[in-house]
């Protein structure tokens, strides 16, 4: 869903001699955050179905209440975890559902893949410069991924997706990505045509099965090529669930249903 796309593993852990444990808290939290952001389209989608279906008014709130539950179990976790302090949790899940709802009418379906790609383009010289003048001015912004690799007892716990610019390139790369997505001759033949419950349960299962292999590949110890894996990673990603995959699905069905018929 492109408002799912459009609209992190960023703390990492340290623990002291003490046996005390350090995290680089966010305030918000980024996991309450996006997670709020990107179910709030799918969830007032499956809002709209049911409301036009059901008549029952207790089906209509099943979304809501999924909603509701999901993020209260990430919470949940980021604070069991010792992650976040539960005040940085309750703005992450608040900040996102406002999120997503500004966001969600102003999908930009009909801009140009131009404006996508200065989308990327303004994410990653905004947040470097942002981040060069903080460290010009004194600030580490790597403090906890220092912390953690010091007293961690296992330092391959801290991972490179942990550090700043991770989030940076997975974001921009999944602006450009959306862009060449709806952009793509493979999306532009199945904007508007009808996926039967089988057809999406198989773009479902041919999406997972991509992308558990390119998710598993994305990962070279170097950090450099890390930050270039990534991008290209999270770029492909919306092209492969919005575009690729519903096309090949469509059009594997749509030869199966002409040879039944030629035979």
């Amino acid at each position: 869903m492109p408002g799912a796309a459009w609209a992190s593993r960023c703390s990492g852990s340290a623990s002291s001699p003490s046996g005390s444990t350090s995290s680089s808290s966010g305030s918000p939290s980024g996991h309450c955050m996006v997670t709020g952001a990107a179910l709030w389209p799918i969830m007032t989608a499956l809002t709209a179905q049911m409301a036009a279906r059901a008549h029952r008014r207790w089906v209509k709130v099943i979304p809501s209440l999924a909603y509701c539950t999901f993020l209260l179990a990430v919470g949940l976790s980021r604070v069991f975890l010792l992650a976040h302090f539960p005040h940085q949790v309750l703005a992450g899940l608040i900040t996102g559902a406002v999120l997503g709802w500004l966001m969600t009418p102003r999908v930009p379906m009909e801009r140009e893949l131009s404006f996508y790609g200065l989308t990327a383009l303004a994410l990653m010289l905004g947040a470097s410069l942002i981040y060069w003048t903080l460290v010009s001015l004194g600030l580490d912004l790597s403090w906890s991924i220092n912390l953690a690799s010091k007293w961690c007892e296992r330092p391959e716990w801290v991972h490179l997706d942990s550090r700043p610019f991770a989030s940076l390139s997975r974001d921009s790369g999944a602006a450009l990505g959306l862009g060449i997505a709806l952009h793509s001759p493979c999306y532009a033949q199945i904007r508007r045509a009808y996926l039967g419950n089988g057809q999406k349960i198989a773009c479902l299962l041919l999406a997972m099965g991509l992308l558990g292999p390119l998710d598993w590949l994305g990962h070279p110890p170097q950090i450099s090529l890390f930050y270039i894996f990534n991008f290209l990673k999270y770029t492909l990603w919306p092209f492969l669930v919005l575009a690729l995959v519903p096309w090949a699905v469509y059009m594997f069905s749509a030869h199966e249903t002409h040879s039944i018929h030629s035979s």
